[in-house]
């Protein structure tokens, strides 16, 4: 899975504009403009691959250190887990039954089930702002990436933005890390570089 990962994202940049262009990869070979664009792209398939909970896709276009190991298990230790959809069993009905002194039965509370609210719809991934970052603790000298998309719950729409740092492995492009932008990031001239910053 890693070496597919990696070929994912090496093919060249260069006219890829589409969302279908996406699955080709990005490639910095070709220049200071099409570097530009390649870490872009790989910034914003990523994050549409977090979106889609593809972490196959998100885990192979990360780093080692941002996998923190292997890509089976960063899938394992991101995936969404499988949820019964029959309603859980009661703490009680998992453990001999609590009884009060008077003999009665202490009954236990239900546990989350899977029958909360849908998962919100997410909207189409813009990247932009691309700049360089300088290396931080762990993370290393990178470009950054301004991606934002739209949060839809059934009553409520928002807008995500996070600031992604993209370094470059040989001739592809990875996320090493990736960080909300808050109001305060906003607040000042290069909220990116600011909410990458912060470690």
């Amino acid at each position: 899975m890693i070496i597919a990962a990696a070929a994912a994202v090496t093919v060249l940049a260069a006219g890829c504009s589409s969302q279908d262009e996406g699955e080709k990869g990005a490639s910095g070979d070709s220049g200071g403009t099409d570097t530009t664009a390649a870490a872009v792209q790989a910034a914003r398939w990523y994050q549409n691959a977090v979106n889609s909970d593809d972490w196959t896709k998100a885990c192979g276009l990360r780093t080692e250190r941002y996998r923190h190991g292997s890509v089976k298990e960063c899938v394992a230790d991101n995936a969404p887990k499988a949820e019964s959809p029959e309603p859980s069993a009661t703490e009680s009905d998992e453990f001999p039954p609590l009884r009060r002194a008077d003999g009665s039965v202490v009954r236990g509370k239900p546990k989350p089930s899977a029958t909360g609210p849908d998962k919100a719809k997410t909207g189409e991934v813009k990247a932009s702002a691309p700049q360089s970052v300088p290396a931080i603790g762990d993370h290393p000298a990178g470009t950054g990436v301004r991606v934002e998309y739209t949060v839809t719950w059934p009553d409520s729409t928002t807008t995500s933005r996070k600031a992604v740092r993209v370094v470059k492995q040989g001739d592809t492009w990875l996320v090493d890390q990736s960080e909300d932008i808050a109001e305060s990031d906003e607040a000042h001239g290069n909220p990116v570089r600011d909410a990458l910053m912060r470690g």
